[in-house]
């Protein structure tokens, strides 16, 4: 077999076309989820989750997280206050896949520590995010934790 410009050509091209066509399937493969479904709105309240943030910032004590492997469960800690009630939403967010996610509310009443239990949660790096009032203040914190 002579080697030509066409015979060059031909095989240029076939493997240009068999690399996009690898390089469309490997895109397709890849979950491409957004971190929030509504970005717009929260960037429109990001002044409010700044400012939650500074709150947090200004507590002497922060609020702690131990994951207790054995019992299954993560205590969180708030900063103790005899007098208001400490209440909020926390979010274990997956990194990898939003459809892991797990939300829960409490409200610990005079109480300053909340059992969340995480025996039936996937193994893995996990966001907490702890969005919570105590008294007229909102505060939000964001600890990461291995399970």
């Amino acid at each position: 077999m002579k080697f030509n410009w066409a015979t060059g050509l031909t095989i240029f091209f076939t493997l240009f076309v068999a690399t996009l066509a690898f390089i469309l399937y490997q895109s397709r493969q890849v979950h491409d989820s957004l971190v929030v479904e509504n970005y717009y709105d929260e960037d429109l309240n990001y002044q409010s989750h700044y400012d939650k943030k500074q709150n947090t910032a200004d507590l002497t004590v922060k609020v702690k997280m131990e994951y207790n492997r054995e019992a299954g469960q993560i205590l969180i800690t708030f900063p103790i206050d005899s007098v208001s009630v400490t209440s909020g939403t926390i979010l274990l967010f997956n990194p990898y896949s939003n459809k892991s996610d797990v939300k829960y509310d409490f409200n610990l009443g005079k109480e300053a520590t909340y059992k969340l239990p995480v025996k039936n949660i996937k193994p893995g790096r996990w966001k907490l995010k702890i969005d919570w009032k105590r008294g007229e203040k909102l505060f939000y914190q964001e600890e990461e934790i291995v399970i």
